[in-house]
């Protein structure tokens, strides 16, 4: 069982890591008590959801908080009728920038949990007899429609397909 001082330190370091992220949120002055502790417990509970699992993934879960919430904001001026035109206009750049920032944040989590894009190169391939394969690149358009029309495809040459080897493929 831990001591009483490092449960202590234990406690100041999460309630450090709330305030940081309480801090990021814009909460306005017109707000009650219990609307505001609202607003820090959906904070906490959004960045929980991410379960940060080291220090790099606690501080970009923090800025991704900090950076939804500064999206929301934007969107939510932009939404009030009684802005002016140029207001609305200038709300609205800023919450597609965060937006776009917020998806890069997304990006850069799931690329440091591995989660990213990965290549495969094959460098040595063996042909055997009646098989067939593509010759190039080819992208797996998970989610995507092929668009070529049958003539095309028809006119699309196939190959024997390669002896697959596991070991000879190289990660990059």
């Amino acid at each position: 069982m831990p001591s009483k001082e490092v449960v202590a330190n234990i406690a100041d370091v999460e309630m450090r890591k709330l305030h940081e992220i309480v801090d990021l949120l814009f909460i306005p002055l017109n707000v009650g008590h219990d609307e505001q502790q609202a607003w820090f417990r959906r904070a906490l509970e959004q960045y929980e959801s991410l379960a940060p699992r080291d220090g790099i993934e606690g501080m970009l879960a923090a800025q991704m908080i900090g950076t939804h919430a500064a999206a929301l904001e934007c969107l939510r001026r932009a939404a009030h009728s009684r802005e002016r035109f140029a207001d609305r206009e200038q709300n609205l750049k800023h919450a597609q920038k965060l937006m776009a920032l917020y998806t890069q944040q997304v990006a850069a989590l799931n690329k440091h949990r591995g989660k990213g894009q990965q290549k495969v190169t094959v460098e040595h391939v063996h042909i055997e007899a009646g098989a067939q394969a593509i010759v190039g690149n080819v992208d797996s358009g998970a989610g995507k429609h092929n668009k070529a029309s049958p003539a095309v495809l028809e006119e699309q040459k196939s190959v024997p397909m390669p002896e697959f080897e596991p070991s000879k493929l190289r990660r990059t």
